[in-house]
């Protein structure tokens, strides 16, 4: 975010976003034995997570201002989110829009810390399609991260792009918008919070899905605004900076 601190302090703008973030999820991927063996799950995106990545990203090219919107991207360290935020990132620029910052890497995207111990008792449950419901629902390896750690790490991401919708301005007449590549995990908690979809296989993003997020920067004594779109549908909720949680706020 170097490129960003000559920016100039953000004006009021009342009845605007302040800032658009648009979580990504990777693209299908393939998983080599020794990875699931080691629980250490980097994947290569299929040819169908290829050109699943590269329909998603012409969708992304037409909700983009190209003369008004900066793209920065956050991308999951794990090599299948850097594959689909690679091919993103070229597709945008060859459509001519601006990419401020390419492909920084952020821990906080990543996916959830597991083991083999883990995948283990997924498998001898039979639960290898629902293993997100098996994670948030069951006692889990000492080891594996917990679903409130994972909601620890998506609060801190929000944090951080209010912060920037509350102190960073952008060129005259420019505005910021985050591309936020990541996995199912962590969608779950803002989808959970804004749609009360609960922690469902058949609820959560599919590849290279998008959930959008618009924020209106806090003011003093106030909540920031989020407005999210998934699936067509729209769902506000209030986000407290200073303790980091969310609320739903009626539309």
């Amino acid at each position: 975010m170097e490129s960003l601190k000559t920016f100039e302090l953000k004006e009021k703008e009342p009845f605007r976003s302040d800032l658009t973030a648009d979580f990504v999820r990777h693209g299908q991927p393939k998983y080599t034995e020794e990875e699931l063996k080691s629980a250490k799950l980097e994947g290569q995106l299929t040819e169908e997570g290829i050109k699943q990545t590269e329909r998603r990203a012409i969708e992304l090219v037409g909700k983009i201002d190209k003369e008004k919107e900066l793209i920065v991207f956050w991308v999951s360290p794990r090599q299948r989110a850097q594959q689909t935020a690679g091919i993103i990132s070229d597709i945008f620029q060859r459509q001519g829009i601006q990419v401020l910052k390419n492909l920084h890497t952020s821990p906080s995207l990543s996916d959830i810390k597991t083991s083999p111990q883990f995948w283990d008792d997924v498998i001898k449950n039979s639960e290898v399609k629902k293993w997100m419901e098996y994670w948030s629902e069951s006692d889990l390896p000492g080891d594996t991260e917990k679903p409130e750690e994972v909601k620890r790490r998506v609060q801190r991401v929000v944090t951080y792009l209010e912060r920037i919708a509350r102190t960073i301005k952008p060129p005259e007449g420019k505005k910021l918008r985050f591309i936020c590549v990541g996995h199912e995990e962590i969608f779950r908690d803002l989808l959970e919070e804004g749609y009360g979809f609960g922690t469902k296989g058949s609820s959560g993003p599919s590849y290279a899905e998008v959930l959008s997020m618009d924020i209106n920067k806090s003011e003093e004594k106030k909540a920031a605004s989020l407005r999210l779109k998934f699936h067509g549908q729209e769902a506000r909720l209030k986000f407290d900076k200073d303790n980091r949680n969310f609320s739903r706020e009626e539309a």
